[in-house]
């Protein structure tokens, strides 16, 4: 894994090496040569206009374009903070963009405003991670000139105009044809739309360490971390997992994650169901043990045997909302001897407790809650649009008020306990379809069930989930890819 880090977290990282003695025009000048020899790799630099501020994003393109016309470069720096008496005002400068500015070869051309005419390339130096409010004015006007312009832009650290710790944009932002992360990857540089105006990320490191307990990027190589499977075993090996799932007329969502927890590895999974879907089950997939039920005495006593047995569960897809969800829910709150996968409707069930923490207090085993957007909005009580603006945030409260470990689903799923957060980079929108998220639960209950950690479970099975989509993205399309298309791409890369 990859770390990634807070606006803060880098900040906070920056000033302990400074505090150990490394100066801090040292990592300033670190960066700016970084960034150098990718702009002299990827863009054209027959003359690059360098566009800065007055912190010390700025700092950082004047410490660069010295160094490109001490090499002979045909350079411009525009200063876009505030000017006095015809030249760039010092004293509204950091204290390090005033030093690199101080630095830079007198014959070097300065503007106010930039001429874009003959500019091969541009370096993005304006506003930097230390952005949380809207770009207006002067600015902005900048800006959109230079989004209209559409020459190569190399972007330090990130576009100007994206929150680091959000992805949003703020006002207006630049569109980045390279943006190269100073040290180390920020949340904006992959969360939506900011990661949309980074074009191709590279990260130059400056030696500087990350906090501990720094949020981590999935790696396609993290998948290795899943345990082997001995040769001399039997399907008792591998675990039983337990499908709740599926209501009358609502087969499709608990197949999806049988039939996913088996390619994932399992060596048993039941599904329990509604005795009108005996039949249907039995011929989808007849590998699987159907346990039914109408609830009666006799059920109840059948749903706690299975309940009891299972090495993993996962509960909530296509189950509806009624009386018999609610029961199915609490009756493994309380007698799951194992972690319990909750997606879907059973979701939507614990939305609706009057004391989510006390119902959920009876379960002894991880929780593992898989919600998207509208669920996880459900349960926190607040506004799709709110939750979707800052899921860093709003995934580690769902967390914190559930106890459980939360699996956000979006466009970049999270994973976290409240504390620790995981990012998954992979995947694609071919998989926004219908019964994509039960194949990712019957994953994550497969893996746990062979006894991976619920963590590792949890991450590797979005990990998983996400390869195996861009497999089908491959082999069908993104119009064209269904959530039977991500189980068969399992196939391709699980050992």
């Amino acid at each position: 894994m990859t770390n990634i880090l807070t606006a803060a977290q880098m900040k906070q990282a920056d000033e302990e090496k400074i505090n150990r003695g490394t100066p801090s025009r040292v990592l300033m000048e670190r960066a700016a040569m970084g960034a150098l020899k990718l702009l002299e790799s990827e863009f054209p630099t027959n003359h690059v206009l360098f566009l800065c501020g007055n912190g010390n994003n700025g700092g950082d393109g004047f410490a660069m374009a010295r160094f490109f016309a001490e090499k002979g470069g045909n350079a411009t720096v525009c200063y876009t903070g505030e000017w006095k008496d015809g030249e760039p005002d010092a004293e509204k400068m950091s204290v390090e963009c005033a030093r690199q500015f101080s630095l830079l070869p007198k014959p070097l051309p300065l503007c106010d405003t930039p001429d874009f005419q003959g500019v091969s390339a541009v370096v993005d130096a304006m506003f930097g991670i230390g952005l949380f409010r809207p770009i207006t004015g002067k600015n902005a006007e900048l800006i959109q000139a230079l989004n209209d312009a559409k020459l190569p832009v190399l972007a330090i650290d990130i576009p100007s105009g994206i929150n680091a710790d959000t992805g949003a944009v703020c006002g207006i932002a630049v569109q980045a044809t390279h943006t190269v992360a100073i040290s180390d990857y920020k949340f904006g540089h992959y969360l939506y739309p900011g990661t949309e105006l980074c074009g191709i990320l590279h990260c130059e490191r400056i030696g500087v360490c990350p906090p501990l307990g720094c949020a981590q990027i999935l790696e396609k190589e993290d998948i290795s971390q899943l345990l082997s499977r001995p040769a001399n075993t039997h399907k008792g090996s591998f675990g039983r997992v337990l499908v709740i799932g599926g209501s009358k007329g609502m087969s499709g969502a608990g197949y999806l994650c049988a039939k996913a927890a088996y390619r994932a590895g399992a060596g048993l999974v039941e599904i329990m169901t509604h005795s009108q879907n005996r039949v249907i089950y039995q011929t989808q997939l007849p590998e699987a043990i159907v346990t039914t039920y109408d609830l009666n005495e006799t059920d109840e006593n059948a749903i706690y045997d299975a309940i009891w047995r299972a090495d993993a569960i996962a509960i909530g897809m296509g189950l509806g909302s009624s009386r018999t969800t609610a029961f199915l829910v609490d009756a493994v709150l309380k007698y799951a001897r194992c972690p319990v996968v909750m997606d879907a409707d059973a979701l939507n069930e614990l939305a609706r407790s009057e004391n989510l923490a006390a119902r959920l207090s009876v379960c002894r085993f991880p929780l593992i809650f898989t919600p998207h957007l509208g669920e996880a909005s459900r349960l926190l009580d607040l506004p799709i649009d709110t939750v979707s603006a800052d899921l860093v945030t709003h995934a580690k409260l769902l967390a914190e008020k559930s106890g459980a470990l939360v699996v956000l689903k979006s466009a970049r799923t999270l994973i976290t306990d409240g504390k620790r957060v995981t990012l998954n980079p992979f995947g694609n929108n071919g998989m926004a379809t219908g019964g994509s998220g039960d194949v990712l639960s019957g994953i994550i209950a497969g893996l746990s069930a062979g006894g991976n950690p619920h963590r590792i479970a949890a991450e590797l099975g979005v990990l998983a989930h996400a390869l195996a989509g861009d497999v089908a993205r491959e082999k069908c399309g993104l119009h064209g890819l269904m959530a039977s298309d991500i189980i068969d791409g399992l196939c391709k890369f699980l050992p």
